[in-house]
């Protein structure tokens, strides 16, 4: 009975699988003359939400293969968002000996004949972590690109012509400068496409118009946990939140130690900052609505005009966005590197100021404070931060908004349950591990092996458990790796950022220690490296909703 039952799982989860890949397939790539079959995945990981599939490329071995031929023409196009820009050149698509399209460590895209020549889209900025449609086209001898809809550059093919006989690779070169990060909604053809298809195509993708896109961080402020952010780092000192008779629930900070800390946030050279705020005293320090860390702070003057620095670079100031003292306002600013930074009050364009300074440094979000402890004192409601720039209109939208928008398609969208097909793939895949970890004695097999990554990185955090200074830069040193590529690769592997990944070991450590000996609770806290009980208590209630006392009673 059991080998049948085994069977029957087995079974089940193959026809799952391949319906899933199939399908999955079929969504994904556009077929016109093209078998939209005949392409395999490589060490590349697929991810599933909202209906749409995201295909995770490593950077090292995974890519995707398409088994066709092409000739005089061909099209691609994909939504892409690059991980680790400024560390090396990536492939995004190309044939082996005819041509390459690359992102290059200074953010432009660059078409390559190889053995000929490079041609780069000279001031094009791509952005890191942030979504972006890309489009190729190659009708010989013309080949153009296109970013977003809108054609960017022209290029002439600069030697005869080849025939492609080999298989089209995306992710992947010759080079071994292979992408790294994620692509949605890949098409392949093999005629050269117009932009108006290219138009359709883009427009068909929620990322196109939707101003929920590109958001990183959301806080409603109707409660101290009510909030969405890409951060798991999260902590509120001194702020309160209280009932305001035009906003209703609203988050009050005192201007002298409250401020919101939400850690560190992917963004790179662009960002948009909006708030409704309320500033009660305009005669002190500069009010900090948001800071990130040493890139940006948007603040408002002793006189109520607002002001967004660049530290130690630039400070933008627009005296004609000025705050009425203690009146709910509406304020924003966008940002991009090589572009400048726009000021909007109440949904309108105040100014703009040309502005080429940028810091690519960690960008660790602050609400109420910034690098200067100037703290803000006064009500605030409603903060959302894109790591993309807005438009005017779709600031003016933001204007508009209630709570009620940003709750629906923000945090509940993160809490809707599984999909018929999810929840039924779950149930086979764990019926499947179930029984295919069992013997003919119904003895379970020897667990799984540990991801080496997941083996490494907790590795080096247990060989520094005791160093309370142990950070994310020692981490990304230990590793070898950029902060940014520590971030994406700890994210990818067990979903947090590393400063929360380090937390948690501290504190499982923590709970071994006071489950398994008698150390004093005082020893535990050293050896686990927090810095104070405090915060060690804090963070342990926060886990287990026990204090250390109390878990180590129930555990005796």
């Amino acid at each position: 009975m059991k080998n049948i039952s085994n069977i029957f799982w087995r079974t089940l989860f193959v026809l799952f699988i391949c319906k899933l890949t199939f399908a999955s397939k079929q969504d994904q790539f556009l077929s016109n003359n093209v078998d939209s079959r005949s392409f395999s995945l490589n060490n590349v990981k697929t991810e599933n939400k909202n209906g749409t599939t995201s295909y995770i490329f490593n950077g090292s071995d995974s890519y995707i293969e398409l088994g066709e031929q092409f000739d005089n023409t061909f099209s691609f196009c994909a939504w892409i968002k690059p991980a680790n820009l400024l560390k090396k050149n990536m492939a995004i698509v190309g044939i082996p000996g005819a041509f390459w399209l690359r992102t290059t460590t200074n953010r432009e895209l660059q078409f390559t004949q190889p053995g000929f020549r490079d041609d780069n889209t000279e001031g094009l900025l791509l952005s890191a972590n942030n979504w972006i449609f890309v489009s190729f086209v190659i009708d010989f001898p013309s080949v153009k690109i296109y970013l977003n809809s809108e054609l960017v550059v022209t290029y002439q093919w600069g030697r005869d012509k080849q025939a492609w006989q080999n298989k089209v690779l995306i992710g992947k070169d010759n080079w071994r400068e292979d992408f790294y990060g994620s692509m949605q909604n890949i098409k392949i053809f093999n005629k050269a496409i117009d932009q108006a298809t290219i138009t359709k195509l883009f427009e068909k993708q929620p990322y196109a118009k939707s101003i929920t896109h590109g958001i990183v961080s959301y806080h409603s402020f109707n409660t101290i946990k009510d909030y969405f952010s890409l951060s798991d780092d999260y902590e509120a000192f001194n702020v309160n939140f209280l009932k305001d008779s035009v906003r209703g629930d609203v988050a009050d900070f005192n201007g002298k130690d409250s401020y919101i800390d939400y850690g560190d946030l992917p963004i790179d050279n662009a960002i948009t900052i909006s708030a409704w705020v309320k500033q009660n005293e305009f005669n002190r320090d500069y009010g900090a609505i948001a800071a990130l860390g040493h890139a940006y702070a948007l603040r408002i003057t002793t006189g109520g005009a607002l002001l967004f620095t660049i530290p130690q670079m630039a400070d933008i100031l627009d005296n004609d966005a000025r705050i009425a003292h203690n009146t709910w306002q509406h304020v924003a600013v966008t940002f991009k590197e090589q572009y400048g930074a726009t000021f909007y009050l109440n949904g309108e364009k105040t100014n703009f100021f040309k502005a080429d300074e940028y810091q690519p440094v960690s960008k660790t979000l602050q609400v109420g404070t910034n690098l200067w402890n100037d703290f803000y004192k006064g009500q605030m409601d409603d903060l959302v931060i894109w790591n993309k720039l807005l438009t005017n209109e779709e600031l003016k939208e933001v204007f508009e908004k209630e709570s009620s928008f940003w709750m629906a398609h923000i945090k509940t969208k993160k809490q809707k349950p599984f999909g018929l097909y999810m929840l039924i793939g779950l149930l086979l895949i764990l019926g499947y591990v179930f029984y295919s970890r069992r013997n003919i004695h119904g003895v379970v097999d020897d667990p799984i092996e540990t991801d080496p990554f997941e083996q490494k990185i907790r590795e080096i955090v247990i060989q520094n458990l005791s160093d309370s200074k142990f950070s994310v830069n020692e981490f990304s040193k230990a590793m070898h790796m950029s902060k940014t590529k520590l971030y994406n690769e700890i994210k990818i592997s067990v979903n947090k950022s590393p400063k929360a990944y380090i937390r948690e070991i501290r504190i499982l450590e923590a709970a071994r220690l006071l489950k398994e000996t008698n150390v004093p609770i005082t020893e535990v806290i050293f050896e686990t490296g927090f810095e104070s009980r405090a915060y060690f208590n804090k963070c342990f209630k926060k886990t287990f909703n026990l204090t250390p006392s109390e878990y180590r009673k129930k555990s005796t």
